[in-house]
């Protein structure tokens, strides 16, 4: 069947119809695409973890500032090494902890810690049952022997490499000002290495051997030199009375009622006449001004 013509306006107004059809066809395709969520993927790599720092350049969360970093006593057992520094024992000690940040007094502390802990044995590893917070018990690993359970930032490839261990145990201990979070400093059982670590230190050369203060011995006919900051540590030896001694440090201890000014502050002192090394009350010694304001703490 044939259809009737349009009239004009009819066709006007299918021209328009048409017109307008073009246009939105046209403006179709050139209007941007909406931004669509990239595909899912199904595979192993849509759960893949970020790649790991590599294990010289690890360090634990500042959080972990406020956890151990050991539990347990000394290491007794070794893993494989991993040294890869060209020193051994307390020198490699000396070593790794001068090139993680430590200086000067902290650093003498830092190695005397390291012998407490592991002998500095970077292989060392203490295991122990469980405890607050890690109830399968853990292990205390290499040089600082930084806890597995509560530093699991540092991984094991960390924890057995001499240089990555001494930087965990430089963020750990907050630049050695808080050696807090180690069993053996709580205990003092490092005090018994201080001697061997200041000799260490001295033998890095460029390694900022601990400066100090003196200080002249009050107690009367002489003072005890104890291997830590207590009356109940071992005397390694006595100064006498009127005595010049060298002074590196100060820590608190076994509060003294006697002497000048009672306190439980004990200075880490040399005695140059006899080269002993070790801690006296500091009640017994007079200084220029608080030895807490001239050397830094232990």
């Amino acid at each position: 069947m044939r259809l009737p013509l349009a009239t004009p306006t009819a066709r006007r107004a299918l021209r328009l119809a048409l017109g307008l059809a073009l246009v939105a066809v046209v403006g179709a395709g050139t209007m941007p695409t909406p931004a669509t969520a990239a595909p899912t993927t199904t595979g192993p790599a849509a759960h893949a973890a970020p790649a790991p720092r590599p294990a010289d350049q690890a360090e634990p969360a500042s959080a972990d500032q406020a956890k151990p970093a050991s539990v347990g006593g000394p290491a007794i057992s070794a893993k494989a090494s991993r040294v890869g520094v060209n020193a051994v024992g307390i020198d490699l000690c000396a070593q790794v902890a001068y090139a993680a940040g430590f200086r000067n007094n902290p650093l003498v502390t830092a190695v005397a810690v390291a012998m407490a802990e592991s002998s500095c044995n970077p292989s060392a590893v203490g295991s122990n049952g469980p405890t607050a917070g890690c109830p399968n018990g853990s292990l205390d690993r290499g040089l600082w022997q930084i806890n597995n359970c509560y530093h699991p930032t540092v991984n094991d490839t960390c924890a057995y490499t001499a240089q990555c261990n001494a930087n965990a145990a430089y963020s750990i201990s907050s630049g050695g000002s808080n050696w807090q979070p180690w069993s053996t400093y709580n205990n003092g059982a490092y005090a018994g290495y201080l001697s061997a670590a200041q000799a260490a230190v001295a033998r890095l050369g460029g390694g900022d051997p601990p400066t100090g203060v003196t200080g002249t011995i009050l107690a009367n006919p002489s003072l005890n030199i104890r291997t830590g900051p207590g009356t109940t540590y071992g005397i390694a030896g006595s100064v006498g009375y009127g005595a010049t001694v060298n002074i590196s440090c100060y820590t608190f201890g076994e509060y003294v009622s006697g002497g000048y000014w009672p306190s439980s502050t004990w200075d880490r002192i040399t005695n140059p006449a006899t080269g002993v090394t070790g801690y006296v009350a500091d009640t017994w010694v007079n200084t220029t001004y608080d030895v807490k304001t001239m050397v830094g703490r232990c």
